[in-house]
Order: structure tokens, then C-alpha cells, then sequence
């Protein structure tokens, strides 16, 4: 698939998420949260207590592979930007931490998904800490060097073009900001056959997925440093299976049980933190 024929499909989708509204498929880290809370905060996980802060609508509409605001180190009066917000759990996770004082920014090329955060955030009662864009994210409408902290949550494997996406984080934040990223890599080498029939229809969140070097190499080349992995997470079949029809098999075709039995126990949620150096002097 072309770059934007890419991006057309994924926005298509997530828009019908997000019309659909109370889809039965969740992401793999909220559907069953952990009970204990520090297995959770280990693992990079929402725990029972975060969820509950969170309004039903942003839940049921959560598509993540983490919890980026477990790792993320924030504090009150900080700027925070969510990469790929959906219906906003994260950004109303984050606005909790950053209060008093703080801004959070939410960023999706969803309109639909944009509008089931919105209403999640007027529930919440978070309006004056939130603030939504619609963009995308290779191009946010964010002012250079604003930002203390970006997050994400299982998007940027959904990007064609990580690259700039990366360069975009990199600009927006202060020297001295900081990401904290969830996302699915490959583990290991994966025959390019089996990339390619998972890219023909950009099968949910392994359509994009690029093995884990690779990945890296991107987020330093972009200006990173100090890139340091909090947790990992190999996926299980069915969660594999979630991911590879995401954001639910009534909105992404199902890719070949046989291509999917290929990279099975090779696909991993990572969560991992790294830094925009400070300038000197």
C-alpha cells in the first residue's frame, strides 16, 4: 500500500471505532488489568485503581499496548503532548499528574476519535487541562521546544513513515524533555514474504510493525538519547491475534492464520523511555 492509501485505511477505520462506539474488543493491557499495582507499574500496565479514573467511553475505545503515563515521570505544572490520543485515556491519565498547572495536548487524525475524547474529557471534567488536535503526525500544530513530555501508545507502528513522526516528537520537545512510548516491534528478523502480506492490507498493528533494531535506530537517528526499555511483553496468540485486526475484526480484515502463525512468539509490546539532550552553554 502507497503512503497515503495507508493513511486513508487507518483513519477509516479508527473513524468507524469511534462511530461504533462500544466495540467488544479492547486493548490487550486494559481488558484484563493486573490486580496487584505493582505488577502493573513494572509491566508498563493500567492498573484497576487507573482505570477507574477514566471514563467508560475512553476504555472502550483504549487500542494501547501500555501505559505510557505509568513511566512517564510526570509532574504538576508540566506540558505533555499524546501522540496518537484516540478517545483519550491517556491524555486524562496524564492531566491527573500534571494538575495543578499543567496542559496536556492530544493529537489523532481521527475527527470521530478527537470527538469521543472530547466527551470523555467534558465527563471527566478535565477541560480546562486538555486541549485536542487533529493532525497528522508527522506534522503537529504544536510550537517547537514546548513540549516536557510526549507520549504514545501503540500508534506509531500504525505510521508509515516513523521517521518523520520521530523528528516531529523530537522537535516540539524542550531539550531536556522527555518520551515515554509504548509500542509493538518484531523481536527478531521476519521473512519479508510474511511483512509484505501483512502490509498489503496494513493488517492492524503488525501491518506496520518493524523489527526492533530497526526501530531503535530510527529514535536515536532522530536525536534521542539515552533510550532505556522499561518493560517488554511478547504477545500471546490472542493477543496477537487483536492486534493484527486492530482496532477490532469489524473494522480491519483478519489477516492469514498461516502469516500470523509465522511471527508467533516474535511480537513484542515495548515500552521504553529516551531524552532530547539538553543544550549547553
Amino acid at each position: 500500500m502507497k503512503t497515503n492509501d495507508v493513511k486513508q485505511t487507518i483513519r477509516r477505520r479508527y473513524n468507524k471505532c469511534a462511530e461504533a462506539g462500544d466495540a467488544t474488543t479492547t486493548c490487550c493491557c486494559s481488558s484484563e488489568p493486573p490486580a496487584d499495582s505493582s505488577y502493573a507499574t513494572e509491566h508498563g500496565l493500567y492498573s484497576k485503581e487507573e482505570l477507574s479514573l477514566v471514563p467508560e467511553i475512553s476504555r472502550s475505545l483504549s487500542r494501547g499496548c501500555g501505559n505510557p503515563t505509568g513511566f512517564a515521570d510526570l509532574r504538576p505544572g508540566e506540558v505533555v503532548v499524546d501522540f496518537g490520543c484516540g478517545a483519550g485515556i491517556d491524555a486524562i491519565l496524564a492531566a491527573q499528574q500534571v494538575m495543578p498547572g499543567g496542559k496536556v495536548v492530544g493529537v489523532d487524525f481521527s475527527v470521530q476519535m478527537i470527538d469521543r475524547a472530547k466527551q470523555a474529557v467534558s465527563e471527566a471534567r478535565f477541560m480546562n487541562v486538555i486541549e485536542f488536535v487533529v493532525a497528522d503526525m508527522e506534522q503537529v500544530d504544536v510550537a517547537d521546544s514546548s513540549a516536557d513530555a510526549v507520549i504514545s501508545n501503540c500508534v506509531i507502528n500504525l505510521c508509515p513513515d516513523k521517521k518523520a513522526v520521530y523528528r516531529e516528537m523530537f522537535r516540539i520537545l524542550k531539550p531536556g524533555g522527555r518520551l515515554a512510548i509504548s509500542d509493538i516491534v518484531y523481536e527478531e528478523k521476519i521473512d519479508p514474504a510474511i511483512q509484505e502480506h501483512l502490509r498489503k492490507t496494513w493488517s492492524g498493528c503488525v501491518g506496520g510493525t518493524i523489527q526492533e533494531e530497526f526501530y531503535f535506530e530510527i529514535v536515536k537517528n532522530a536525536g534521542f538519547k539515552g533510550v532505556q526499555v522499561i518493560a517488554r511483553h511478547v504477545l500471546a496468540a490472542k493477543e496477537l491475534e487483536n492486534m493484527a485486526s486492530c482496532p477490532g475484526p469489524e473494522f480491519t480484515p483478519a489477516p492469514d492464520k498461516a502469516d500470523l502463525d509465522m511471527v508467533q512468539g516474535k511480537v513484542a509490546s515495548v515500552k521504553f523511555i529516551a531524552f532530547k539532550p539538553t543544550i549547553s552553554g
